[in-house]
């Protein structure tokens, strides 16, 4: 059974790489990551989900995503230097670890890098790690299924509520 594009559970094993040979997601001495969605419901990177369509358990495939195709191109618009006067969070940060935050009256999560910290302002990085980088996929299919009709209600519960 090939996967198709629309309402195929598709259970895949990875390794995600850079150009540089650094592995992001997946290492193969340690154990591959794993992933499982339903094609048609953009649950994963849509060059990924593409590349997979067609192809039957047990086959593996070798691509590469490009920053336009992923997390888009690096931003330098993106890095923002604040003063301790109007973040003064900023005080409490590490240099060069990465912060999660959220803005609790819009209930927004987001994350940033703390590029360089000073005695009274902090830069801020808010490109996504993977910004501007391609990736290297390794995938290798390990189980496709049909979707029953229940699990098509919870992917998409407004086109099975008409009356």
């Amino acid at each position: 059974m090939p996967i198709e594009p629309e309402n195929t559970r598709v259970s895949l094993k990875y390794t995600v790489r850079l150009e540089t040979g650094e592995i992001v997601k997946g290492d193969p001495a340690r154990g591959l990551a794993h992933v499982e969605f339903v094609t048609g419901y953009n649950q994963v990177l849509p060059t990924l989900e593409r590349k997979v369509i067609g192809l039957s358990e047990g086959e593996e495939l070798e691509f590469s995503v490009p920053p336009e195709d992923s997390f888009g191109p690096y931003n330098p618009s993106l890095v923002q230097e604040k003063t301790f006067a109007e973040f003064p969070q900023g005080k409490d940060l590490e240099e060069g670890r990465w912060v999660r935050a959220t803005n609790l009256d819009h209930l927004v999560s987001f994350g940033y890098k703390v590029v360089e910290k000073r005695a009274d302002r902090v830069m801020l990085d808010y490109n996504h790690p993977l910004a501007g980088k391609t990736l290297f996929y390794k995938v290798r299919i390990e189980k496709i299924s049909e979707v029953g009709k229940e699990d098509l209600e919870l992917l998409k519960p407004c086109e099975h509520a008409r009356p």
